[in-house]
């Protein structure tokens, strides 16, 4: 009974441990559904090479959260593995008890899978790390998402236009806050030579501006109803 107790501790800490890290990338500005599978895979080991990897591998902060999951799912393997030995080595030497063992170990991991995969305590849960994310650190507090760190300072980052009416780029002084827009992305799509302060941008569009962290603040603060992308 114990060995099916530790085994399903572990396998809810897995599982909180990827909530927390998932919703802490979340609030660095990463989209949830890669910000969920980067920290799967780091906890599991498995490494998937994708084009998103980029997005952490560049971002310091995503870095250290990864890698602080990379260390925890290797002692937690490690763990479950010592849990199952033992446990087995422990048992008495009889079919019954080999298998009244194993069943044991199954219901605990079972239950455990069915209660933190519930859509509802997931949302519940993920709400609750958030909340206390942002009041406890300064994660959340950019209203735009980071896509790439270029230097100590200077990033790449996503900005969303939310006004209610369209706009020239002109209008929204990206320049002016010494920011480079690189592209804009939206139903036309403007890159480079293209772009122009008379390019029109709709609700919605994405522009994607080169420059020093503070500039990317202000410009975000200049544009009150700019969200994170998702």
């Amino acid at each position: 009974m114990a060995a099916a107790l530790t085994i399903a501790v572990l396998f809810a800490v897995s599982f909180a441990a990827v909530r927390i890290s998932a919703v802490t990338m979340r609030l660095t500005g990463l989209p949830e559904n890669v910000a969920r599978f980067q920290c799967v895979s780091a906890l599991t080991g498995t490494g998937f090479t994708t084009s998103e990897s980029e997005m952490i591998v560049n971002y310091p902060v995503r870095r250290r959260i990864l890698a602080i999951l990379m260390i925890v799912g290797n002692l937690g393997l490690a763990s479950v593995a010592a849990t199952f030995i033992v446990s087995f080595v422990g048992t008495e030497p009889r079919a019954g008890a080999f298998v009244a063992q194993a069943a044991l170990m199954a219901i605990a991991i079972g239950v455990t899978v069915l209660v933190m995969t519930n859509k509802t305590l997931d949302r519940a849960m993920c709400g609750l790390i958030g909340i206390v994310l942002m009041k406890t650190t300064t994660l959340g507090s950019r209203h735009y998402s980071r896509v790439l760190q270029v230097d100590t300072g200077f990033s790449i980052a996503e900005h969303i236009f939310s006004g209610a009416e369209p706009t020239v780029l002109k209008a929204l002084e990206p320049t002016g806050h010494d920011l480079v827009v690189l592209a804009i992305r939206g139903k036309a799509q403007h890159r480079g030579e293209h772009i122009s302060e008379d390019t029109e941008i709709a609700p919605g569009d994405t522009l994607i501006c080169y420059g020093r962290d503070q500039a990317h603040d202000d410009f975000a603060a200049s544009m009150p109803t700019a969200t994170l992308s998702s």
